[in-house]
């Protein structure tokens, strides 16, 4: 990664913290997420899913394999279990990073859960909450704690913090969401916008529609935008050669790993 130098130019683009500062970081902790704030961004994305007992817990794999000291499918293990767990033993901060260096870097990172997550970061941010399983209750656990935490009078869709946008790749999860909380803003992670997702998400009264990175192009983000759908992306992965060609797409955004070194390489354009 290269080094980091000057401030982000363009205001109109957003860089959103991808499950936190989580190239400087373990990802979806609270040391990734607050690393990402004392760097300057406000927006976070992170990924939703319950526990065997219903506990919406921010994991983004299906396991608890990569992440954690230990293994076993999130939605079979117990919350009680998963607070047991260390989520930083796994990480070693780069050298060129922002945050701790080395192995055990992060010796004390938990998992949390999207209550703790809504409690410690209430007014603080906007967060673009990703339902990544296809659990049938979790848009309607999520619309709990939401509510309990006053993120439904926030703003939504625009990137403004503190606020909140709900996404996924599952358009079931979408359709459940959007029915409990329609006054929500909700887009669609996909890998490529097309006339047949436009139409659907245009039916289904998506605000969003987020193709990969390196697949999008100017007019299909043209199409989206005179649909009345915001584009952002996702998939920067370790690139800064996809970075910089969604950036000049004109899209609105982008989640990347690495915000601080991104708000560089965009200020360079």
């Amino acid at each position: 990664m290269p080094s980091r130098t000057t401030n982000l130019s363009n205001n109109d683009f957003t860089l959103i913290a991808h499950r936190g500062a989580s190239y400087d970081a373990p990802e979806n902790t609270f040391e990734s997420f607050d690393l990402a704030l004392e760097l300057g961004f406000d927006n976070f994305e992170t990924d939703v899913q319950l526990t065997s007992d219903g506990t919406a817990v921010l994991v983004h794999d299906d396991t608890l394999d990569r992440t954690t000291d230990a293994t076993g499918l999130v939605a079979e293990t117990s919350i009680a279990k998963i607070k047991s767990l260390n989520a930083g033993l796994w990480f070693e901060g780069p050298a060129d990073g922002a945050g701790a260096h080395g192995p055990l870097a992060y010796p004390e990172a938990f998992v949390p859960t999207l209550d703790e997550f809504l409690e410690r970061y209430t007014g603080r941010v906007h967060v673009h909450l990703e339902l990544k399983s296809t659990q049938p209750d979790l848009a309607a656990t999520s619309k709990k704690s939401l509510e309990q935490w006053g993120w439904l009078d926030q703003h939504t869709g625009d990137s403004i913090a503190p606020g909140l946008t709900i996404s996924s790749f599952r358009f079931e999860q979408l359709e459940r969401s959007i029915a409990l909380m329609p006054n929500i803003a909700h887009g669609w992670l996909l890998q490529k916008i097309d006339k047949a997702s436009l139409k659907a998400a245009v039916e289904l009264g998506l605000s969003g529609i987020y193709p990969n990175a390196g697949k999008v192009t100017q007019k299909q983000i043209t199409d989206a935008n005179e649909a009345g759908l915001v584009v952002r992306t996702w998939g920067i992965g370790d690139s800064e050669a996809v970075l910089r060609r969604a950036y000049r797409s004109g899209v609105a955004g982008t989640t990347v790993d690495w915000p601080a070194i991104a708000r560089d390489v965009i200020a360079s354009i």
